[in-house]
Parts: C-alpha cells; sequence; structure tokens
C-alpha cells in the first residue's frame, strides 16, 4: 500500500513539473512572437524642437544712405523725422581735473603760460560748485576731464590762435567688450574760437576766449544741475 502511494504522489509530481514547463515554455513562445524592434523615444520639443516650432529669424533692416546732420560731440535724438544732436551733461561728476595744453613753434616768444589758463578755468568752475580736481576710485581711469587747448600760429605783427575746450569721459562702444582694466575715452562736450590779433593783444584775446569757453561749460553743467534736482523732486 505505502509503494502504491509513494509511486502516485511521483507520479502527480512529474505530471506539475510536466505541466509547469510546458506553461513556462508557452509563455516564453508567446511573448517572443510580440517583441518588435523598439520604437525612437520621442524627444520634446524643448529638447530638440520640430521644425514646424521654430519661429523664423528676421532678418536685419536693410542699410540706406543717409546724410549725418550733426558733426559735434553729444546726444543724438530721433525727432521730426530727421536726427538732431546736442550736448549733454546730466549725471556728469562735479570732479572734473582741468589740464590746459599751449601748442606753437618752439622758438616762438610767446608769453603766456599754461599755468595761468588753467588759474582762469578754475576760478570759473568754482562758481559752478565744480571741483577742478578729477576724483576716481583706483583702478578706475582719470576721468572726466576737462582740457583747454590752444595753438597759435605767429603771422606778421600777430598771430592766428584757435581755443579749444572739451570734456572727456569714459564711455561704452557696441562694436566690442572691453577688459576690466581697460577704458574708452571720448570727448563728451567741446566749444571752439578761432581768433587773429596783433601781438600785443593776442594774449588778452586767448585770455578772454578761454574764460568764455569755462563760463560755457559751466553755465550748461549747472543747468543740468537744477534739471536733475527738478527730476528728483
Amino acid at each position: 500500500m505505502r509503494n502504491t502511494t509513494n509511486f502516485f504522489y511521483k507520479i502527480c509530481f512529474f505530471a506539475l513539473l510536466f505541466s509547469a514547463t510546458a506553461i513556462a515554455q508557452t509563455q516564453t513562445i508567446t511573448g517572443s512572437n510580440r517583441l518588435e524592434p523598439l520604437n525612437p523615444i520621442p524627444i520634446t520639443p524643448t529638447v530638440n524642437p520640430t521644425l514646424s516650432s521654430l519661429k523664423p529669424v528676421a532678418s536685419p533692416p536693410a542699410l540706406v544712405p543717409q546724410q549725418a546732420t550733426y558733426l559735434h560731440p553729444g546726444i543724438l535724438v530721433f525727432r521730426n523725422n530727421t536726427w538732431e544732436g546736442g550736448d549733454h551733461l546730466l549725471n556728469v561728476s562735479s570732479n572734473i581735473g582741468v589740464y590746459v595744453s599751449i601748442i606753437k613753434p618752439e622758438s616762438d616768444p610767446l608769453a603766456i603760460s599754461e599755468e595761468s589758463l588753467k588759474n582762469i578755468v578754475d576760478q570759473i568752475f568754482k562758481k559752478f560748485n565744480i571741483n577742478p580736481v578729477t576724483l576716481a576710485a583706483p583702478g578706475h581711469p582719470p576721468l572726466p576731464a576737462f582740457q583747454i587747448q590752444i595753438l597759435a600760429y605767429p603771422i606778421d605783427k600777430g598771430y592766428v590762435v584757435t581755443c579749444e575746450g572739451r570734456l572727456f569721459e569714459s564711455v561704452s562702444l557696441q562694436r566690442f567688450v572691453l577688459d576690466p582694466a581697460m577704458a574708452f575715452q571720448a570727448i563728451t562736450w567741446e566749444k571752439k574760437g578761432l581768433h587773429v590779433g596783433p601781438t600785443d593783444k593776442i594774449i588778452e584775446q586767448i585770455q578772454t576766449n578761454v574764460a568764455e569757453i569755462a563760463q560755457s561749460f559751466g553755465e550748461r553743467f549747472d543747468a543740468f544741475e537744477r534739471r536733475k534736482k527738478d527730476l528728483t523732486r
């Protein structure tokens, strides 16, 4: 009886083992029939946008001939269908160093000094609360600076003289990026005068013209200072 029972259990065991193997083989074969080449992983538009999602790049405007109408330092404004210009001294520092240079033939005896002309400008600047000394942080260029330049050429019994006053400031240009230890200076304001005078009068004319230039700059500086105060009220 025990042998019969053991034999029966063995038959059942092998029957179950055969059934499990058959089922596993059937699942493997059936599953293999469903295997297909994998489709590419879809890429979201944020990673690789399709052509239909790309916006066309706007073409730069065509270049056309134009006529310059204001050939002086200052600001340009497009108004009345043309570019108009003028000086612009808003927010200019009140610490502006003054420098004078006199250019004349080396042997010319014209008795006028750079220091005397600088003193004229200094005194006028102080009336408009302009400190005639450039103050700048370490590593920054010594700007703004105001230069008086005199060109004197002797003629028969007199001189031809040009007097020029100009403000230099640090500016930014769109055409290139400056390194930290670089600065680009440009003339942002200027005024010129031309004189012809006899030898005994030319020094007085130079001094007068230098004073007029300094006064003109001081008045414009003061006008923009008052405008700035009005804007901050």
